[in-house]
């Protein structure tokens, strides 16, 4: 794939819309898997997040990045990176998807609204509601005003192997910069280049150590993940959920396994019964 595209801030957004909009969106076909399980008694859970992209001067050039937090201490999974999103709240989100229905909000006017409507009033119904549960995470955790986004498109779903818990991706485009205000849920905020997803030399295999309960003994497992260097000579891990939804994406958008190799470094993570099992 030529990177440049990345760098082309009004033909990328143009793209990632095409190749979004021939995604099969598997939105109802899992809803209606988790709505029937909930009602055979499983406390499986829905979120949504927010793939959100913004374009920005990096050294000598501007380029598409993806804005990712890491959360705090004070939350479950903490020290994670992620995208923005939560839990849907099925009442609170159902009533503020109106407006998105309305074409109130940028996200889904124009061209990109028809398109949605395209598909079947179920579908749509649930692209608006999950992107209004994303959005509203995003309002509440970094501060992002919704009016300063636009909608490209939905990807599919994302089933966690360790949580009971789905999660629907969507993609926007940060319109403007804005003035992160942190919720005490985000420790931190990364603004990492897609093109540095293209280099293999950023990439690990990521040794997990892990039990799956109270009393068991632990076993191992590998996973891929990439290694984010900070400006203090630390190392953020990006593995996991997050993971393969930016590597579902950056596969979609370049017809390519991304990358083709990985380096043969190896980390170590141990997930505790408090990341696996958490208390309150």
């Amino acid at each position: 794939m030529d990177l440049s595209i990345f760098q082309n801030k009004d033909f990328f957004p143009r793209h990632v819309r095409d190749r979004l909009s021939a995604v099969s969106v598997d939105f109802k076909e899992k809803n209606l898997q988790i709505d029937i399980s909930r009602q055979e008694g499983s406390n499986h859970m829905k979120a949504a997040v927010v793939l959100l992209l913004l374009y920005k001067k990096i050294s000598n050039r501007s380029e598409y990045v993806f804005q990712l937090i890491k959360r705090s201490s004070k939350v479950k999974q903490g020290g994670d990176i992620g995208c923005p999103g939560g839990m849907l709240q099925p009442r609170q989100d159902n009533m503020l998807s109106a407006f998105l229905k309305t074409g109130m909000l940028p996200a889904l006017r124009g061209r990109i609204a028809r398109r949605i409507q395209n598909v079947d009033d179920e579908t749509a119904k649930l692209i608006r509601l999950f992107l209004t549960t994303a959005l509203r995470e995003a309002w509440e955790e970094i501060g992002l005003n919704p009016l300063n986004t636009k909608f490209l498109g939905a990807l599919p779903s994302s089933p966690l192997n360790m949580f009971a818990r789905t999660i629907f991706p969507v993609v926007c485009i940060t319109r403007r910069k804005f003035a992160y205000k942190l919720n005490p849920e985000v420790d931190k905020i990364l603004e990492i280049p897609l093109s540095f997803f293209f280099d293999g030399q950023n990439y690990a295999m990521l040794n997990i150590k892990t039990r799956s309960g109270e009393n068991k003994e632990f076993f191992q497992y590998q996973l891929p993940c990439v290694v984010i260097p900070d400006e203090r000579g630390n190392e953020d891990i990006l593995w996991g959920a997050t993971f393969k939804i930016i590597q579902n994406f950056l596969s979609i958008i370049s017809d390519s396994e991304v990358p083709s190799t990985y380096s043969s470094r190896i980390l170590d993570k141990v997930l505790t019964s408090q990341y696996i099992f958490p208390r309150g």
